[in-house]
């Protein structure tokens, strides 16, 4: 796993005279070692202290602890005095997209993301700058957030094309269809560094997990049908709220769903390209976001929409299920037991998922 990795990265620092010079020089080598500076910076800090990996993940934790709280938060925040069940099952469906375990595990990917969304949603609720450079500085924690910056910065300029926007979204699921050798060849013209990774492909979050499925490299059936059933949840939520005009508030729904749908429909363009399928969270996210701040806003929320919110809840059953199984997978039995103060004295190699497994 990605943990694994960046724990041998400690002790190697800690224990074999790596300097800041060597940690400068890792960055600009040709085909260097780092493209991204937020975790190696982090890991040289604590190597100075210590090759405690606790301490690493504790460091890393507050970044991506602090940003996946307020995300969470920032939808609670907008609920009415009784939310109702559907809209807290979404909640649950936001919170378990990219869980806290998973993100910890795969900290530079999952806590770009987190910065990412934190930046979008706060800056689409204020207006304030300051939200904007946040998601803009995504990059520096994973290189690849280049892309949904960039669209970022477009749709700040045809955010007012709503019809534009939701017409190519819908246009998108059709290209995606289509296995076209040129969306396969575009990894091609990206960046150096991004093109070799693209091209090679990231190991996905069921790799890691042994989900990947057998030798002919196919992903586990669920794997596939839970990418399907989500696709389609996204695609129904944002043409019922397209249909409901909730494009046109002026507020953080519109905003999110416009934004969401350019982003998943930029994704389902270059579907082909490894590792691309990782940024349909920011949409699926978005999308989830934007919904339930629709269903909150009482005064304009007819039964229907609760009738139909209630009936495409159970195309995120499998991504929920995820969600808190990897959650598990990565959560030690001293997430029941133990606390802040005495994690650093006991030992916690065993997820709770194996835990429940061994009681079976």
């Amino acid at each position: 796993m990605d943990s694994v990795r960046y724990a041998e990265q400690l002790r190697f620092m800690h224990n074999s005279g790596f300097g800041f010079g060597d940690l400068v020089g890792s960055f600009f080598a040709d085909r260097g070692s780092y493209q991204d500076l937020y975790q190696p910076l982090v890991t040289f800090l604590v190597s100075r202290v210590t090759d405690e990996t606790w301490l690493l993940f504790g460091a890393f934790g507050i970044l991506l602890g602090y940003v996946y709280s307020r995300n969470v938060w920032f939808l609670i925040e907008k609920l009415p005095r009784r939310p109702g069940l559907t809209i807290w099952v979404l909640v649950l469906a936001f919170a378990f997209a990219v869980g806290i375990g998973v993100s910890l595990n795969g900290v530079r990917m999952w806590t770009a993301l987190h910065v990412f969304i934190f930046g979008v949603l706060y800056f689409s609720d204020t207006k304030q700058p300051k939200y904007l450079l946040i998601a803009l500085l995504s990059p520096l924690i994973h290189f690849s957030f280049v892309i949904p910056c960039g669209l970022l910065i477009a749709f700040l300029f045809v955010k007012r094309f709503g019809l534009a926007i939701y017409i190519f979204f819908v246009v998108s699921f059709f290209i995606a269809a289509i296995d076209v050798a040129v969306v396969r060849s575009a990894a091609e013209y990206l960046p150096l560094t991004m093109g070799e990774r693209a091209t090679s492909g990231y190991i996905d979050q069921a790799d890691d997990y042994g989900m990947a499925g057998g030798a002919d490299g196919q992903r586990a059936w669920f794997l596939v049908l839970n990418s399907t059933l989500v696709s389609v949840f996204v695609f129904l939520a944002a043409t019922w709220l397209f249909y409901r005009k909730a494009h046109q508030r002026t507020g953080p729904t519109g905003f999110l769903l416009l934004f969401g749908m350019l982003v998943y429909g930029s994704i389902n363009l270059v579907t082909h390209i490894p590792s691309a399928g990782r940024f349909f969270n920011i949409g699926e996210m978005l999308m989830i976001a934007a919904l339930v701040l629709f269903l909150a806003g009482q005064p304009r929320v007819k039964k229907l929409d609760f009738l139909l919110a209630n009936a495409a809840l159970p195309l995120l059953g499998i991504d929920i299920a995820l969600g808190i199984r990897f959650f598990f997978e990565f959560a030690s039995v001293w997430l029941m037991a133990g606390n802040f103060f005495i994690a650093p004295f006991v030992n916690a190699d065993v997820g709770l998922y194996e835990l429940i497994k061994s009681l079976r």
